[in-house]
């Protein structure tokens, strides 16, 4: 009897937050109430209060549900990922697990997708995110400057932040680039997406690589002409 209460208190559980996920990811956290929530999955609004609490805290477990399994995606393509690897496949391992999930983890991953693209632009949620992201976080930027020594951690932290961007602009799957090409390509075919922003996005940390040279050697130029 005890285990029957259990998966069912798992399964309302499970319901609240697929249904949570499908409205903020289709509105926004301000718009959505715990009662549309309620009522999208068929459950009394104390059920809600019962295992949430609170709005913010049905969000967080939200974020949280599905940023574990990506994570552990991430972790496990990093350890396998071969020595002294580019930048090309510093950047593969890290997207290529979510575009995975996204492609092969059912309509949720897409909801989860679009909900990440609104918290990424909102500056409520930044901690938020990198708390739950942290050490996958920590991974990227460590892979990154170990992969272009030419790096400054300054350029690698704000590349990570461009990279990020794109990543949620990307998966988030909206109609920019069907409107702009008059329909002539879909934002929606992730693959194909992902074909051009893999490349895009490594020529953009080779620049900012290049860059951060630069100041290298230009600083060293004055030091070498002020003590000559």
């Amino acid at each position: 009897m005890r285990n029957g209460k259990l998966r069912s208190s798992a399964n309302t559980r499970t319901a609240i937050l697929d249904a949570a996920e499908n409205l903020f990811a289709a509105a926004s956290f301000d718009i959505v109430s715990m009662r549309d929530v309620a009522a999208k999955a068929s459950v009394p609004l104390g059920l809600i209060n019962y295992h949430f609490q609170s709005k913010e805290k049905l969000f967080e477990a939200l974020i949280a549900r599905r940023s574990d399994e990506l994570n552990s995606r991430r972790r496990d393509a990093f350890a396998a990922l071969k020595e002294k690897p580019d930048l090309r496949q510093v950047l593969d391992v890290f997207l290529r697990p979510y575009l995975d999930l996204m492609l092969e983890g059912g309509p949720g991953w897409r909801a989860y997708g679009r909900l990440l693209a609104q918290t990424g632009q909102a500056e409520r949620w930044t901690r938020l995110i990198t708390r739950h992201f942290k050490e996958t976080q920590d991974i990227i930027l460590d892979a990154l400057v170990e992969a272009e020594p030419r790096l400054t951690k300054e350029a690698a932290a704000r590349g990570y932040v461009h990279l990020v961007s794109i990543m949620f602009g990307m998966f988030a799957a909206n109609d920019l680039l069907s409107v702009i090409s008059k329909r002539a390509y879909s934002s929606r075919d992730l693959e194909r997406a992902y074909e051009y922003a893999l490349p895009f996005l490594t020529g953009a940390f080779e620049g900012l690589a290049a860059a951060s040279a630069q100041p290298r050697r230009v600083a060293a130029t004055r030091k070498k002409a002020a003590s000559a």
